[in-house]
């Protein structure tokens, strides 16, 4: 008996194999909507790899010609977050971070406007950060032009909020925000960080002083 989409594009994540996935997306369409569905998944294990597999498939899109449906599929995920929407876009900071990534030439505009739709949203605050850090010092200008609402993160009381922002702020280099890294150094709660395939805890003083080390 055949394996379900389901199973199969479930098995592809969890290996991190996404050539063969992405060939299977091409071929029907069934495979690509269960991907986008796992997007929303409450697994880290399957949800970070779709975020990875969307950004793939967008990269093929682009390279074969298809950049207007690439445009397309980059305005519906700003779509879910707005309230228009009706709902939140889980993952549609970083899926939106991840096709730059994939496309670097469409960080101008999308990059910035990935910052201006979730640094201010509290459900989506952690995912815009990680798409700084993911994005790194290309983003530098974006995050320099937002900057009072990117520096207002780190009132938060969320450890997880401060370590994203602390990574984040070294990938970009982003001098600015050296005394407000210089706080977090008596902070020793974990923060967990997806980075490259591996899930990465550490203090977030850990986290700051490699921020620091950074942009130094």
């Amino acid at each position: 008996m055949d394996k379900s989409v389901k199973q199969q594009v479930g098995e592809f994540l969890r290996k991190r194999d996404y050539e063969p996935l992405l060939d299977l997306c091409e071929r029907d369409r069934h495979f690509w909507q269960e991907v986008r569905f796992r997007l929303y998944d409450i697994d880290e294990q399957l949800r970070w790899p779709a975020i990875e597999a969307a950004a793939g498939f967008m990269r093929r899109w682009w390279l074969s010609g298809r950049e207007e449906k690439v445009r397309i599929y980059i305005r519906t995920l700003f779509w879910s977050m707005s309230d228009e929407s009706g709902g939140i876009g889980w993952s549609a900071p970083q899926t939106i971070s991840e096709i730059i990534v994939n496309i670097p030439e469409i960080i101008d505009p999308y990059g910035s406007m990935m910052i201006a739709y979730s640094i201010e949203e509290p459900p989506l605050m952690q995912g815009g950060l990680w798409g700084i850090g993911r994005l790194g010092r290309p983003i530098y200008d974006s995050v320099d032009f937002l900057k009072d609402k990117v520096l207002a993160v780190f009132q938060s009381n969320s450890t997880d909020v401060l370590g994203i922002a602390a990574w984040a702020m070294g990938e970009t280099g982003f001098k600015p925000a050296m005394p407000l890294l210089g706080r977090l150094r008596v902070h020793a709660e974990p923060a967990t960080i997806y980075i490259d395939g591996i899930f990465y805890e550490k203090a977030i003083k850990q986290w700051a002083e490699e921020a620091i080390a950074k942009i130094k």
